[in-house]
């Protein structure tokens, strides 16, 4: 999916770069005139993408955002707001750390949210959901209950899954904007923004 829809020259948004596997892949899809915004919230997540990124010369491509997802959007120029092709989530835990520490259903629904409203009809916001976890059902949750509160005309939902598998293995869902008016998200976007301050 995201092969498809990035090429050399775009902006595109890690929102979750972990040990930085999704990092490097997309820094090498959009190089060498494009570039990657990458974001985590734990500071070993940040360096362990940017030393794959350095060892592939990469790091020119990306910018490391030590915060959380919910302000990907806001922290863009302008001119990479229009140019962005593709946003990607990857919830749960960092592999090979602390399982404690995990994406969060508020942050993740705010960052959605935020992307679908900032950017350009037809960019994918990719989500692949990680549910096996202590908490990963919640924000699963979080995740499908905003899912059904789009306005079908305004926001198009594909899902992506493995079935009939004996765990719990991750699937994906995919929002993408499909038209220039949106004021039901417009409306979403104000809403979860006041739940999220009142939390």
């Amino acid at each position: 999916m995201i092969a498809q829809n990035i090429r050399p020259g775009d902006t595109v948004i890690d929102a979750t770069c972990g040990n930085g596997g999704d990092t490097a892949f997309l820094a090498e899809a959009v190089s060498p005139s494009g570039h990657v915004h990458a974001f985590d919230i734990q500071s070993e997540a940040i360096q362990a993408t940017y030393a794959r990124l350095k060892k592939k010369s990469l790091e020119p491509y990306v910018t490391l955002h030590h915060c959380s997802h919910e302000y990907a959007a806001s922290l863009l120029t302008a001119e990479e707001k229009n140019s962005v092709r593709a946003a990607v989530f990857n919830l749960g835990y960092l592999p090979g750390s602390d399982k404690q520490i995990v994406t969060s259903a508020s942050s993740t629904t705010a960052a959605v949210l935020s992307c679908l409203h900032t950017f350009p009809p037809g960019v994918p916001v990719i989500v692949v959901i990680y549910h096996g976890h202590p908490g990963g059902n919640a924000e699963r949750t979080a995740v499908e209950n905003l899912a059904a509160e789009f306005s079908e005309h305004e926001v198009r939902v594909l899902r992506y899954s493995l079935e009939f598998q004996e765990k719990a293995p991750p699937y994906v869902l995919t929002f993408e904007k499909t038209a220039e008016e949106t004021p039901y998200l417009s409306k979403l976007v104000q809403a979860y923004s006041h739940i999220s301050t009142k939390g």
